[in-house]
């Protein structure tokens, strides 16, 4: 089994810039995605920042922090530190700087091999998982919206429509420690992650990110499909997406 990826992000057809950011990193089994907020370019300062501190730390042959990376280290640990390490990073930045204040982003990282996908993230930039035909949304949007499905006070339909559904609960960068989100999947052959912002997420149901995906040739003209289909639909915000795909 082989791993093969393929990544695009769009400024897309309002935003002045583009706050979002990628990372492919098949050296070290990394894929990240990072969607920046803050005043003029600070969003997109935090979200480079937290691809660039993500890859440093788990590229390390010893971890900033003085511990070892080595393969006895789980790596649901390792990369819950790469990202904590990376959120106290922007922190630390935004509080030097007047210009960066109040920055964040949000972040979605796989760091996976052919036994083991290990998912991280803090925000509503999410991962699903395409698999036997199906897709399935691994991740869960820290916002106050989800917040609201969480304790059944809204449904998931009343959510999606919710006129305060961009308000995140978390995010990188906006206090000095973030609770960030772990877990670990098996992968199979034939098994799709995709990693997106949302906007993308926001333009396009689960369903219809599947029938692109499933119905493209290729994992390039996927992504591309992906963010031209999410631009059709109105393309208000900055989209990125990274496609993750096992095959033989």
């Amino acid at each position: 089994m082989k791993i093969i990826t393929s990544g695009m992000t769009d400024v897309g057809c309002v935003r002045a810039s583009n706050e979002d950011t990628l990372g492919i990193y098949s050296d070290l089994n990394l894929f990240i995605v990072a969607d920046g907020m803050g005043g003029h370019a600070a969003g997109e300062v935090a979200s480079k920042m937290a691809v660039d501190q993500i890859k440093y730390f788990i590229a390390s042959p010893s971890n900033p922090n003085g511990t070892s990376a080595s393969s006895s280290q789980a790596n649901e640990e390792k990369l819950m530190q790469a990202i904590s390490h990376a959120n106290q990073q922007i922190f630390l930045t935004a509080s030097k700087d007047p210009a960066l204040t109040g920055m964040g982003t949000t972040v979605v990282a796989l760091l996976s091999t052919r036994e083991e996908s290990v998912i991280g993230f803090v925000g509503d930039s999410r991962l699903y998982l395409l698999r036997d035909g199906a897709i399935h949304q691994l991740t869960q949007d820290h916002s106050m919206v989800n917040e609201y499905v969480q304790k059944g006070l809204l449904t998931p339909e009343a959510a999606e429509r919710h006129p305060q559904k961009h308000v995140l609960s978390r995010a990188m960068g906006t206090t000095q420690n973030v609770e960030v989100e772990v877990f670990t999947r098996k992968p199979a052959v034939g098994d799709t992650y995709l990693l997106c912002s949302d906007g993308l997420s926001n333009k396009l149901s689960a369903a219809e990110m599947r029938t692109i995906v499933q119905g493209s040739s290729d994992m390039e003209s996927a992504t591309k499909s992906l963010v031209q289909s999410a631009i059709a639909a109105g393309g208000e915000d900055n989209i990125t997406v990274v496609l993750v795909s096992f095959v033989e």
